[in-house]
């Protein structure tokens, strides 16, 4: 765990920003894209950067700002292949972000859909700290940059440019906040306005072998599938994650009978075979 105490400049900070197919992991968006930078006093220790396949199409939104597309996802690993990798760069040190709660919010999903906690953490948002402390016509992260007198290199919205320029942001932030003694992680947490705290953190759930399977392989799923009425229907499905909306625990799939993405509960499926490939 990072010591509070710490100096800023002498304690490892991964840097981490995440694309997404939509805003909501919670509706069955996923990531399409991670990238974390580890640094510790002013030094890149080690990195990733990883088109994922989130297994599900891309939002016409999300496609407007990063500009990745299905295509360019089709033979990217899925985010099991690179979750150890997260993991180990995000351990032992304080995790940064612009938007962090965004960030973390998406791998918090992506972890509980493989059935692990994201570990504890201490977490800085650059968005946070800059609202409080900066002059900036919009606090984007292209725009503030540029404030700050940082200049872009790459395209923005892709995950390592925009690790790249938080990072380059922070170092910003800390020199206008170290003459006025902030300089511990402590008080450069207390100086964004307290922790991060995730709104909905997602809790590791149970999640079913055969869903899993077929989210990891790309498969369809058979349902057999009661509604609140009591109704069974036979149904074949995509799956695109689980999800704990009111209170019940949830694959959201997007259905081919109804031919649109539907929430099914999973105590009120009755059977579920991984029937065959979506491609």
């Amino acid at each position: 765990m990072v010591e509070l105490s710490a100096r800023i400049d002498r304690v490892p900070l991964a840097y981490v920003d995440v694309e997404t197919t939509g805003l909501s992991p919670q509706g069955g968006d996923r990531v399409c894209e991670v990238a974390i930078l580890r640094c510790q006093g002013g030094e890149v220790i080690d990195a990733v950067q990883q088109l994922v396949n989130p297994q599900r199409p891309m939002g016409a939104g999300a496609y407007a700002v990063h500009r990745i597309s299905d295509a360019m996802l089709r033979d990217a690993p899925t985010f099991d292949a690179v979750a150890d990798d997260v993991l180990d760069l995000l351990a032992g040190a304080v995790v940064v972000g612009h938007n962090t709660a965004f960030d973390l919010g998406f791998l918090a999903a992506e972890l509980a859909l493989l059935g692990e906690p994201l570990p504890p953490y201490v977490a800085l948002d650059t968005l946070r700290l800059a609202r409080r402390y900066v002059a900036s016509p919009s606090y984007s992260l292209g725009v503030l940059a540029a404030s700050l007198g940082v200049e872009g290199d790459g395209q923005a919205h892709r995950a390592m440019v925009d690790v790249l320029t938080t990072r380059a942001v922070l170092q910003r932030l800390v020199e206008v906040l170290w003459p006025m003694g902030v300089r511990t992680v402590e008080q450069f947490v207390a100086a964004q306005g307290g922790p991060i705290s995730l709104e909905r953190r997602r809790p590791v759930v149970d999640v079913p072998p055969p869903i899993l399977d077929a989210l990891r392989l790309r498969r369809l799923l058979h349902l057999r599938y009661r509604s609140e009425w009591g109704e069974v229907t036979e149904r074949i499905v995509e799956p695109l994650g689980v999800t704990d909306r009111g209170g019940h625990v949830s694959l959201v799939a997007h259905c081919h009978l109804r031919n649109a993405q539907r929430s099914f509960r999973l105590d009120r499926i009755i059977e579920m075979d991984v029937i065959e490939s979506f491609e």
